[in-house]
Parts: structure tokens; C-alpha cells; sequence
């Protein structure tokens, strides 16, 4: 087992037992929930999917993410290449389709 998927194994561990105990104080201990409630593979890549098709992405960032998701399966790590378009969007880099409207 990798460091990262011990790392995933504690977090979600982290998250269950702060669940259980009522104790989010923080974004902290809420991520924490986010990540024993994370999305399926199939729900990621339609979340993805879906702001590609909205949004203009300069094709840096497309192709970043492409060799990002084509080098690892796990799904916690496609969950930040979602948040990496999201933060492209928060930031203005991606720009809102004309057609994405109709």
C-alpha cells in the first residue's frame, strides 16, 4: 500500500469517527466528512465532464488533467482535478460557453 492510499485510509478513518462523535468545528473536520461521503468514479467524471462542456478551459489545464486522471485511478485524486477545474473557474482563467445556455 502506497503512502498516499494510507494517507486516503486514515483520513476516511479520521472522517467516520468525527462523524460519529458530532465534533466538526472546522472546514477541516468538514472535509473530513466529504471524504468518507465522497462521490463515485461515475458521479466525478459527469461532474467534470459537465463544467468541461460549460466552461472554456485553456488546453493546458485540459491536457494537465487528462494526464493527471489517465495516471491514477483512485478516486480521491480525481476529486482534486475536479476541484482544480472548479478553481480555474473561481479564478476567471475558464470562461463561460455562449452556448452553454441554451
Amino acid at each position: 500500500m502506497s503512502s498516499h492510499e494510507k494517507h486516503i485510509k486514515l483520513r476516511e478513518h479520521f472522517g467516520k469517527v468525527a462523524q460519529a462523535k458530532g465534533t466538526f468545528s472546522n472546514n477541516t473536520d468538514q472535509s473530513l466528512v466529504q471524504a468518507v461521503t465522497k462521490p463515485t468514479h461515475e458521479e466525478i467524471a459527469k461532474r467534470i465532464n459537465n463544467l468541461i462542456n460549460e466552461y472554456e478551459f485553456p488546453l493546458p489545464v485540459l491536457q494537465d488533467i487528462q494526464k493527471r486522471l489517465s495516471d491514477s485511478h483512485c478516486s480521491h485524486y480525481a476529486i482534486q482535478q475536479l476541484r482544480y477545474l472548479e478553481n480555474n473557474i473561481h479564478a476567471g482563467i475558464a470562461t463561460k460557453r455562449e452556448d452553454s445556455n441554451k
